[in-house]
């Protein structure tokens, strides 16, 4: 088979233009320093030696230390839809001590991707992001408990008024009293 053919070699071309090619001077590989190994630089068989043959055409080289050279100690053939996780660019979230990024996390527990990620956007930690819908859970005042929406209703207050300060990181509680500490609850 003609090497040019191999996607190996293909990836083994693109691996060094990354590196070396001034078309690429502006890349994050060439501003960092990335190189490839001696080893690889100039030997496709060598290269070829190290990693073997590609498992599948989903598959992509991958730099396990992002900052780290491009070597047989630090690549791996791994699937493009996972490589794509492990970008510099995908924030990745510790909880319960594991990383993950936003997208195995909404796997792994099971919430809206789309309402924790527009949480995060507007400010909340990924913990916080992470909980429950923040407006279904009860708010308990004197005593009684009711959800946020029920409360605006016992009190006459604007929902989108309540929900706004809420977002601006007010307890629920003080939220819904700002001006309602006259009223007693029988």
């Amino acid at each position: 088979m003609n090497k040019r053919s191999m996607k190996e070699y293909r990836i083994w071309k693109g691996m060094k233009a990354r590196c070396y090619a001034p078309s690429f001077r502006d890349s994050y590989y060439q501003q960092d320093g990335i190189q490839v190994c001696d080893r690889w630089r100039n030997d496709f068989n060598a290269f070829l030696a190290d990693m073997g043959s590609i498992p599948g055409p989903e598959y992509s080289i991958e730099r396990i230390d992002l900052y780290g050279d491009y070597c047989p100690e630090n690549c791996k053939w791994i699937p493009m839809r996972d490589q794509m996780k492990n970008r510099r660019n995908v924030p990745v979230y510790e909880y319960a001590g594991e990383r993950h990024c936003l997208k195995e996390w909404s796997t792994i527990l099971g919430f809206n991707l789309s309402r924790v990620r527009g949480r995060i956007r507007r400010g909340c930690s990924f913990d916080d992001a992470i909980k429950e819908d923040l407006y279904k859970r009860q708010v308990v005042i004197r005593g009684v408990s009711k959800t946020v929406k029920e409360w605006c209703q016992v009190f006459n207050l604007n929902t989108g008024n309540i929900y706004s300060r809420i977002h601006r990181r007010w307890s629920k509680e003080d939220a819904i009293l700002m001006d309602q500490n006259k009223v007693v609850i029988h």
